[in-house]
């Protein structure tokens, strides 16, 4: 496999902050749309929150509308999302910048879903932590140890299963599965990278945000939240390293060479938006 004038890196880049971009930010619009829904008046979002004053009775509602006002909506639709997105990558063939920038996406979007699942059943952390809140609140203490045990499977099973399908989708992007360097190679720029700066734009943006001085996020809450990001790390551990390749090739494509630069700059812009604009927040009221 020849390297030469090998720009891959910075489509991966590009690709990699276009899908962190539509997966942080774009979790926290499922919360903002889901409290439009149910009447509620925003006054604040950010990167990593949002507030929003609640006109409507939780005792009135039932569980499951609780559940979704209260923080659950947003890991849920975030999960349907990677399950979609993952049939596609199996069903459908595409270019290989759309592939690529597809697999990332899906494995962020599964790491906001299940990643989520997981910190609320085994910490009660997040936004599932806001659903136990709700629920002692309207008297369902009952709820709560059922939603911890099944978020805990859920989360548990799922993480790492997205080990696993993550390894999947490098070998369509893998020519010679038995040559340990390209794997390596492939494995690098399609999890780590993802992995390196979905982490390193978390905590640059909780920094940034005003739920540090309100007291309201710790760094250490924000370094747990980021912590979901570790299933890449283990999709390049079992490509590079761990899991023995497939009997039968699925190579499809080379990752991309050729840099695209308008999606780099695009990408670098959306994520300059992200940490300045959305990290800080904005108050509507």
């Amino acid at each position: 496999m020849s390297t030469t004038k090998d720009r891959s890196i910075l489509n991966c880049i590009g690709t990699a902050l276009l899908a962190i971009f539509l997966t942080v930010p774009v979790h926290e619009l499922f919360h903002l749309l889901t409290d439009l829904a149910y009447g509620s008046t925003l006054t604040y979002y950010s990167a990593g929150a949002v507030d929003a004053i609640h006109n409507v009775d939780f005792n009135s509602l039932s569980v499951f509308d609780q559940i979704m006002l209260s923080g659950g909506s947003a890991s849920i639709i975030n999960t349907i999302i990677a399950v979609v997105l993952l049939i596609i990558l199996i069903k459908v063939k595409m270019g290989p910048m759309v592939r690529l920038f597809l697999t990332q996406l899906m494995g962020a979007q599964f790491v906001q879903g299940i990643g989520y699942f997981l910190i609320g059943g085994l910490f009660g952390a997040g936004d599932w932590g806001n659903v136990y809140n709700t629920l002692e609140l309207t008297h369902h203490p009952e709820m709560i140890t059922t939603l911890q045990i099944v978020l805990s499977i859920i989360g548990c099973a799922g993480i790492v299963l997205l080990f696993f399908i993550l390894n999947y989708m490098s070998y369509y992007f893998i020519e010679d599965r038995t040559d340990k360097k390209e794997r390596r190679y492939v494995a690098f720029r399609l999890h780590l990278i993802i992995l390196i700066l979905g982490f390193a734009v978390g905590m640059i943006a909780s920094a940034m945000s005003p739920a540090i001085a309100d007291g309201y996020l710790t760094m250490g809450t924000a370094f747990l939240f980021n912590f979901m990001w570790i299933p890449f790390f283990w999709g390049f551990m079992f490509t590079g390293f761990m899991v023995r390749p497939p009997k039968k090739s699925r190579f499809l494509y080379h990752l991309p060479t050729k840099p695209n630069y308008v999606l780099f700059i695009i990408a670098v812009a959306l994520i300059l938006v992200d940490i300045i604009v959305f990290g800080p927040g904005i108050q509507f009221t």
